[in-house]
């Protein structure tokens, strides 16, 4: 037998210590409690989780309606553009006289020269501006080829520039003058 009073001998606890129903109890409390509180909180977890997946589910459906909503929305403008470009009129024709200062022209002269060219261009009104377009050069020849006679004086003029919008801009420049007497 070994020596009781050696350091490496280890004491076996008396049968007092197993048999006690308290230690007993709390132990089995201490396993019940930690199992009961690990289902509670997966309980719990697992309802919070799927809370927050059914929201993330809703809001990543929300955003891909969203999404297509946006994608309508600017197919639907960018038709709506183009038929609106389709569709916008000559409202008003203007026509501008540049170079009446070179020839000295009073203001009376001026105006009618520019009113004799801008009835050139009047059957332009209510007409949409593709269509005035593929006109522009019946009209510039119009223009340019009629005479302009104005106090004892012929104007030849030449169109320098067209500008197609609601309102059409024609420059003009005068080409040519000649006196009649």
């Amino acid at each position: 037998m070994a020596d009781p009073g050696a350091p490496w001998h280890m004491r076996v606890p008396n049968d007092r210590m197993y048999k006690r129903s308290d230690w007993q109890r709390f132990l089995a409390g201490l396993v019940l409690g930690a199992i009961i509180s690990w289902g509670v909180f997966l309980i719990i977890y697992g309802t919070l989780q799927h809370e927050q997946a059914k929201e993330l589910a809703k809001l990543r459906h929300d955003l891909h309606q969203a999404n297509k909503d946006i994608a309508l929305w600017q197919e639907d403008v960018k038709a709506l553009n183009k038929k609106m470009k389709e569709n916008l009129i000559i409202q008003e024709v203007k026509v501008h006289l540049t170079n009446s200062k070179k020839y000295k022209l009073d203001s009376l002269t001026e105006f009618n020269i520019e009113a004799s060219a801008e009835e050139e261009a009047q059957h332009l009104i209510a007409q949409d501006i593709e269509s005035a377009y593929e006109t522009r050069n019946v009209l510039k020849k119009a223009i340019e080829n009629k005479k302009y006679e104005f106090d004892k004086t012929i104007y030849e003029i030449e169109v320098h520039q067209i500008y197609f919008f609601t309102t059409f801009s024609i420059e003009i420049q005068i080409k040519k003058v000649e006196k009649v007497m």
